[in-house]
Parts: structure tokens; sequence; C-alpha cells
């Protein structure tokens, strides 16, 4: 149903016969505007398309948020701007829907333990220092790979075809743990991608660590505050720190520009979102939130706009508020 309304809509171009363009935009216009238009709608700012580990292409995941009445939407990427750039916003579907979107990233920070990522929104695509330190990135990203495909064949013999690693190295998105465990899945050392990262990579990620060039927290925010954005702490939770050290932490990253927090994300608890909301209101944070979706292959059980069994419904976000 998701590929099946992005397919029918984009392929519509390309159609020949009139009465078969009149059909489908009297659907279109009937079964998915209409409706989106009427229906009370959702909020989500962090979802990722193919550009980095998602599954579905830009136009897809805004196809899709149409058809789960998501009313405003932000593309939050891994470290790069190239999927939401794919974005065409004089498109007849957006501007019929009215739907509302965001430029956005997701960086990965340089961190001792747990993980570190920092959303970025309303950033200025054409800026150059940005478009540039997502090149350096995306070689990063191989590097990186390299390395940990490295350590997963010394610690558990695991070795993939030349054709498999020579795609990978000239892929189109910036490469990820996500793209080991798929090709962990076509060898047959794992049955999923959690699997694959539960039995190899997270511990591999660990090993590796250290010879990393991530950027530092505070490059981070520097990036997006010159690339005219709002930098956000992304799943605070992921930190994986104690209460002490993550205030410490905090006030360290307000000192450096931080605006906002990720409040509301599918892996939260209710009693987690009710704290994180209390430190962002304490801290004078600007509040976000949001799935965190990527599809069936990576985080089969998030779904857009409602999260892990339906954790989350956010109607308004003092982050939005403040780019108004």
């Amino acid at each position: 149903m998701e590929r099946n309304l992005s397919e029918i809509y984009y392929n519509l171009q390309e159609k020949e016969d009139d009465l078969m363009i009149s059909e489908v935009n009297k659907y279109y216009t009937n079964n998915i505007i209409e409706p989106y238009k009427k229906s009370e709608k959702v909020i989500d700012m962090h979802t990722h398309t193919n550009y980095s580990d998602g599954d579905l292409s830009p136009q897809e995941l805004i196809a899709l948020a149409i058809n789960k009445r998501v009313g405003t939407i932000a593309i939050t990427d891994h470290d790069t701007i190239d999927g939401i750039k794919q974005i065409n916003r004089n498109d007849s579907l957006i501007i019929d829907s009215g739907i509302k979107i965001i430029n956005g990233i997701e960086l990965s920070a340089k961190i001792s333990k747990g993980t570190m990522h920092i959303l970025g929104y309303d950033i200025d695509l054409s800026n150059e220092f940005l478009n540039k330190k997502m090149s350096d990135l995306k070689d990063k990203s191989i590097n990186s790979i390299l390395t940990i495909m490295e350590q997963i064949k010394r610690d558990y013999g695991i070795t993939f075809g030349y054709n498999d690693i020579r795609e990978l190295i000239n892929a189109n998105h910036n490469l990820g743990r996500v793209d080991l465990a798929k090709l962990c899945i076509k060898y047959g050392y794992a049955k999923s991608v959690q699997d694959a990262f539960d039995k190899y990579l997270i511990e591999a990620h660990d090993k590796t660590r250290i010879f990393r060039k991530e950027l530092e927290f505070n490059e981070c925010i520097d990036l997006i505050i010159n690339s005219g954005g709002i930098p956000v702490l992304a799943h605070p939770k992921s930190l994986k720190l104690n209460e002490k050290e993550f205030l410490i932490l905090l006030k360290e990253m307000i000192s450096c520009g931080l605006k906002g927090i990720e409040v509301y994300h599918s892996s939260h608890t209710k009693e987690e979102m009710k704290y994180f909301l209390e430190i962002a209101n304490k801290y004078n944070l600007l509040i976000s939130g949001g799935s965190d979706y990527h599809g069936k292959t990576v985080k089969p059980n998030i779904e857009l706009g409602s999260g892990k069994n339906n954790n989350i419904k956010i109607k308004s976000l003092s982050l939005l508020e403040k780019m108004h």
C-alpha cells in the first residue's frame, strides 16, 4: 500500500491516456487529498529516506506521510542532505495536500559510550560549508564501514563478495551499519537487521569507535547553526548516561548553542517523555519529537507519525512555533 500510492501518482506523468490521467486525478482528489485536508493531522520531525538508512525514496516518504495524515514532516537523514534535496516543492501532490516539509539532518557525534545524534532543523540546503562537510562525511562513512567490516572479519570470520563491497562503496547514500547488516542477511550470517546488530555490529562498532573520525558535538552544533538551522539533541535516551552525567553533558551542550531536545521519540517510555519534557522546560529548550521512521527493514515496529505501538501522537511543538 505504501509504495502503490506513490507509484500511482508518480507514474501519472508517464501515461498518455487522457482518460486514465483523469481517473487517477479524480481518485487522488476524492480518496487522498480531500480526506487528508479534512483529517486531524500529526507532526513527525524525525524520518529517514533511502539516502541514509531508510527504505523509501523521499517522494515515497511524502506520499506515505499524506496517507498517514502527517501534516508536518521533517526529513532528517543521517549525515546527508541529498534526500531532502530531491523534494520538489512545486510537486502537485505537495501543493494540493498542503503538507509542510522541513529541511533537516541528523548528525552523528563522537561520544565515549552510547550514541549521540544531533538533529538540525530549517537548515539552508545551499549553504556552501554545509555541502562541503557533507562530502567529507560521506568519505568518512566509507572508511568507517570498511573498518567495521575488517573487525567482523577478524572476530567472526565474516566476509562478503568483491562485487557487493564495490557496490557498497559506490552507493549513492551515506554508508552505515545497516548496509553491513543487510549484507549479513544476504550471506546468511543474520536473520534480520536487528539480529546482525545484536550478534556482530554493536560490538564491532564499539571496538572501532576509537578509529572513527566523527565530529565532536560542538562541531555538529556549529555546523547546524552556521547553516541557519536549529540544533536539537536527538533521542537522549541513547546516550546511556545516568541523570547526573546527562545533566552535566546537557549544560555543556547548551553552552555550545544547543537549542532543543527531542522529548517525544518511539524509543522513549511515557515516563521518559515526561522526564525529558521537564528537563526541556527547566532549561528553556525547544521541544521536538518524531517517530524515527526508517521503514520495514531497519525498524519494522515503528510507524510513520505514530511511533511504536502508537506511543506518539504529536499535535504541536515549541520547535515549530519558533520556526514560524
